[in-house]
């Protein structure tokens, strides 16, 4: 190791650089906080209804149910956030629920037993529980535990994998599969609530959903300009509407706004970071460490910038026109839901980084083992590999946890890190 740049990168640590933000960040707050408020009169309010669900769920369909989706995964960031995640953590484990368990899990089932406030990551009981496993493997046991302890009823979509090897006649029979769910699903929604499904609201729905997936993929466009005018300082707070909004106007006006800022940005060849300071182009892969976002601003201290993560990218499906006939839209839905790139086989998954490491000019990759996300972080050995020998770029995996801050080690973690920058810094002397 050169001990001079070790020192160098000692002294930088300490130097403050500004992430500039854009100037409608701020508009967030607006769109959370329209959320906040509608879930809490949608659970009041006795004529209406409301749905916990997850990652990876079509979400429009609640929205053409007129149910109000509520999200305990995205209420448990929210509790990390405010420092709240180790004390439900600790709450769950209490209750005989083990340390390996999901973090989200963990925190959600400790804010819904001790009742904590919506804006601290509480969540209101609901008339419905529905998950996938499309993500993640602990969602139907999770959901059903919780279902079952709020006497609400459950519905599960159970969502082939897309394997290495997967024929286009068995991949058919996958789509026939979770279509069929979709339509078990309707009944299962007017046994229950005495709702049908609403195509001309679905479509509506659906519309507006496409309009904000394809903003968010524009400015994904836009962050491969050099330099990278918005960072997963800002992206991994701001893909919220992507989670909870789909099929709502408000998201799409935010983002409007967002992709407005960043194209004037680009035009005046102005970076996140201040003029000069942007040396290293970073791809950021798995669930940020919500408890610990000033990381993203860490990084900056080094001139690094994170441009892409395939896992806010995920939320942005290309998704089926409103206008085509509605049996064939619910295939291109099924279809989606097993074609994530956050849930891509691993042969997909390392054609789909190396093509992002072109596309976005990175400079070095940071892995995130997640200790509560098995999916994402399998195969992650395999992946480094791959990146590192076909790309000659510097890869660092982290091993710690979305939600969980005992499992962040502070020393440990920002000497690794220097030592990436360093790699960084030689692997770019060496290509000229």
């Amino acid at each position: 190791m050169n001990t001079k740049n070790t020192a160098n990168n000692a002294n930088i640590a300490k130097e403050q650089i500004k992430v500039e933000v854009l100037p409608h960040a701020k508009d967030l707050k607006s769109v959370m906080l329209y959320y906040l408020i509608k879930g809490e009169l949608y659970s009041k309010l006795p004529w209406k209804k409301t749905a916990w669900t997850c990652a990876g769920f079509p979400v429009e369909f609640l929205w053409a149910y007129d149910m109000f989706p509520l999200h305990p995964e995205n209420m448990s960031t929210v509790a990390a956030a405010r420092k709240q995640s180790l004390r439900l953590i600790e709450h769950t484990e209490a209750m005989g629920y083990s340390r390996d368990l999901c973090s989200y899990c963990k925190t959600s089932m400790g804010a819904f037993d001790t009742g904590i406030k919506t804006t601290l990551g509480g969540i209101a009981k609901p008339d419905l529980v529905t998950c996938t496993n499309t993500i993640c493997d602990t969602h139907w046991k999770w959901f059903q535990i919780m279902a079952e302890k709020m006497n609400v009823p459950f519905y599960m979509f159970d969502i082939p994998k897309w394997v290495s090897g997967t024929s286009e006649k068995k991949l058919e029979e996958y789509i026939d599969y979770v279509v069929e769910q979709f339509h078990d699903f309707s009944a299962f929604m007017e046994r229950n609530f005495g709702k049908k499904l609403n195509e001309k609201k679905m479509r509506k729905t659906l519309a507006t959903s496409t309009e904000l997936t394809n903003l968010w993929r524009e400015i994904y466009e836009y962050r491969k300009a050099v330099p990278s005018p918005y960072s997963a300082a800002e992206t991994s707070a701001s893909f919220f509407p992507l989670v909870v909004l789909p099929g709502k106007k408000i998201g799409v006006k935010f983002y409007k706004k967002i992709l407005g800022d960043i194209q004037m940005r680009v035009a005046e060849t102005k970076g996140t970071l201040p003029e000069g300071k942007e040396q290293f182009r970073l791809l950021f892969e798995g669930i940020p460490f919500w408890y610990r976002m000033r990381f993203m601003f860490d990084l900056a201290r080094y001139g690094a910038v994170v441009t892409y993560e395939p896992y806010t990218y995920s939320f942005s499906p290309v998704k089926p026109s409103a206008d085509v006939p509605f049996e064939q839209a619910l295939r291109a839905v099924a279809k989606i839901m097993m074609d994530l790139p956050y849930s891509y086989n691993l042969e997909r998954r390392i054609d789909y980084f190396n093509n992002a490491v072109d596309e976005y000019k990175i400079d070095g990759v940071i892995l995130h083992e997640n200790m509560s996300c098995r999916p994402s972080s399998t195969g992650m050995i395999d992946l480094k590999n791959a990146i590192q020998k076909e790309k000659n770029i510097p890869v660092l995996i982290l091993q710690c946890d979305m939600n969980d801050p005992r499992a962040f080690a502070e020393g440990p973690i920002m000497t690794r890190v220097e030592s990436f920058i360093e790699m960084m810094r030689e692997n770019k002397k060496k290509r000229g």
